[in-house]
């Protein structure tokens, strides 16, 4: 939210390019967060899923978008972790 109290520009966009294309990532929203997971092997394993899933999506460049304008520091956005943003 803005200092105001109403909803951002970018996520307002955003959020109805997602009610459009219904991505993958919001049926699974563990794999898309994987700092959740305290087994580094699973916690792999669901970036590398998460990524996969992103390359596939037709929303992979507007989901960086968001994530590179919005400053995400946590989960996969367009197919990147926050180490690779």
């Amino acid at each position: 939210m803005s200092k105001h109290g109403h909803l951002s520009s970018p996520y307002m966009r955003f959020l109805k390019l997602v009610n459009l294309h219904d991505p993958d990532c919001q049926k699974l929203p563990n794999v898309f967060f994987p700092e959740d997971i305290s087994d580094p092997e699973a916690r792999a394993v669901a970036t590398k899923t998460a990524k996969a899933i992103c390359k596939a999506c037709p929303m992979v460049d507007d989901c960086f978008t968001y994530a590179m304008e919005t400053h995400q520091r946590y989960g996969i956005w367009g197919a990147t972790s926050p180490q690779d943003r």
